[in-house]
């Protein structure tokens, strides 16, 4: 790299960092480090040729090429889907939460206003909290926040191998 600017190194080296991007948590590590170093020596080898920014756009859509080598060298867990996953199940849950919050609380206000408090799967569930006639409060984790978000991380991650069985 030392006949390139350092413009043209940094020009490289972001679309290694695109590359890797997509790459990355779909891809065994030393698989992922073996195709950006080559990535990154062809790129090098043809910036000195024609220039950095030529080089990298010769090489099309960075997505679609990092696409194209998780399809060919995909790991065996894919935890970005995994951590996904767990990211809706979590929102869901909360969504759910608030809704039965709220509800609870509106019971509570036209029942007469005096504080309660509500609780589905006693301690463990995610459905837990107390209200008033001007507040309310809501479990945001618990153990069945945790075991929810472990499941779908595990499904999210494995899908692919659960459902080509």
């Amino acid at each position: 790299m030392s006949g390139l600017s350092f413009w043209d190194r940094m020009e490289i080296e972001w679309a290694v960092l695109r590359v890797d991007y997509d790459l990355d948590a779909r891809v065994p590590r030393a698989r992922r480090r073996q195709i950006l170093n080559e990535l990154r020596s062809n790129l090098t080898e043809a910036a000195t040729a024609v220039g950095a920014r030529t080089a990298v756009r010769q090489l099309g859509d960075l997505h679609t090429l990092a696409m194209s080598y998780v399809d060919v060298y995909r790991g065996r867990w894919d935890f970005r889907t995994g951590v996904w996953a767990a990211v809706v199940v979590y929102a869901a849950v909360e969504v759910i939460a608030i809704a039965v919050s709220v509800g609870f609380s509106s019971g509570v206000a036209a029942a007469g206003g005096h504080a309660a408090t509500y609780s589905f799967w006693s301690s463990f569930g995610p459905f837990a909290g107390s209200a008033s006639s001007n507040q309310f409060t809501i479990t945001i984790l618990s153990p069945a926040h945790l075991a929810l978000m472990a499941l779908a991380f595990a499904i999210g991650s494995a899908h692919r191998v659960v459902l080509r069985h």
